[in-house]
């Protein structure tokens, strides 16, 4: 494929503060990724940069120190479904999309958009509960995504 002008112009300004957004979307999910597990109605956080992380001796080869990537799935304990929409729903700053990758903290259902295609059975094997879901996390102020995190477990 041959990009436009145009896409090749935005493709290399965003080039020029990628190493600025990609540390603060880091430093985000680090803070982010301890905090949830922290929480009490939080039975699972999959995050490499999280020492107890089945990932994380491979992250620490991998990648540079505090540098684990911008994504972080969780798991809700005993949250069926409707109460993951619910979850998802009371989120303000949090927006709920179907692919992941922005500025903005993002936030999906795995179960029912990027592996609905898979039995219950399969999402299972994977880890993937009616109550996990996974943030795409961007570089808004971590304690104000948290805030908002807080909120929305609290209303379940």
């Amino acid at each position: 494929a041959m990009p436009s002008a145009f896409d090749a112009w935005l493709a290399l300004r965003g080039l020029r503060t990628f190493a600025l957004r990609m540390r603060q979307a880091c430093a985000n999910a680090q803070q982010i990724a301890e905090w949830l597990g922290r929480h009490k109605r939080v039975s699972h956080v999959y995050y490499p940069g999280l020492p107890d992380d089945d990932g994380h001796a491979a992250a620490c080869a991998l990648f540079r120190p505090g540098f684990f990537g911008a994504m972080v799935a969780f798991e809700v304990e005993d949250l069926d479904r409707a109460g993951a929409f619910a979850l998802v729903e009371r989120l303000r700053l949090v927006r709920s999309v179907t692919s992941l990758g922005d500025v903005y903290t993002l936030v999906l259902h795995p179960a029912s958009t990027s592996h609905r295609w898979l039995t219950p059975e399969q999402r299972a094997a994977q880890g993937i509960t009616e109550g996990t879901l996974r943030l795409s996390i961007g570089i808004e102020n971590a304690d104000d995504l948290i805030a908002d995190l807080d909120q929305a477990l609290h209303g379940l």
